[in-house]
Formats: structure tokens, C-alpha cells, sequence
């Protein structure tokens, strides 16, 4: 079991006792959400990944290597922009195209 932060990921995206949960990819491998989305902690099972390939500290990806925003938002039961726009200020972006990439948010000067 791994553990992200949710900040802006849909509930929608949780596991209960009938429907598999969202897709993450962790260490190259897509993982299934496992158990409920919080406000700040998602759990992901990891039990078919190899010994050693989650590790902590290790980024894991929400959206990209074979996840699209279409598949999510058709998973949270809605659409590609409202997938994009929800995302906290957490999430460390990377622009393509631009060459710009961005991390979480940094506080502003008092």
C-alpha cells in the first residue's frame, strides 16, 4: 500500500466494496486506488508491483503515461476540464511544448 495527496482529485475516483478504483501509475505500472479519497491522502494498492519499486518519496502520476484527463473525468463521472481546473496548487505541473515546468505553489512574500 502507497500513499499521495488528494488536494483536488474527485472522490469519485475511490474504491468501494463493488467498483475498482481510479488508475495511478506508480514505478512505470498502473495501481488501482484502493479504499476512499481523502482531502489529503490516497491510498493505491501496489501488491503487483515488484519488491522495492514504490519507495518513499517516489512521484507517482494522476494524469499521463496512459492516463488521460478523458478517462478520469469519464471515471468521476464528468468532463476533461473540470478534471483540469479542480486540481490543487499542491500538484506539480509540466507544461509540454513551452519547456516551462512548475512545482507546488510557493507562499506569497508578507
Amino acid at each position: 500500500m502507497a500513499s499521495i495527496r488528494a488536494d483536488g482529485y474527485f472522490r469519485a475516483g475511490s474504491s468501494n466494496d463493488g467498483t475498482r478504483g481510479a488508475d495511478v501509475v506508480v514505478a512505470g505500472k498502473r495501481c488501482p486506488v484502493a479504499g476512499r479519497i481523502s482531502m489529503d491522502l490516497t491510498a493505491v494498492d501496489i501488491t503487483d508491483l515488484p519488491n522495492n519499486a514504490a519507495r518513499r518519496g517516489h512521484l507517482v502520476t494522476l494524469i499521463g503515461e496512459g492516463i488521460t484527463v478523458d478517462e478520469l473525468a469519464h471515471h468521476f463521472g464528468t468532463i476533461g476540464y473540470e478534471v483540469l481546473t479542480s486540481l490543487g496548487s499542491r500538484y506539480a505541473r509540466v507544461y509540454k511544448g513551452g519547456g516551462a515546468s512548475t512545482g507546488p505553489a510557493a507562499a506569497a512574500p508578507a
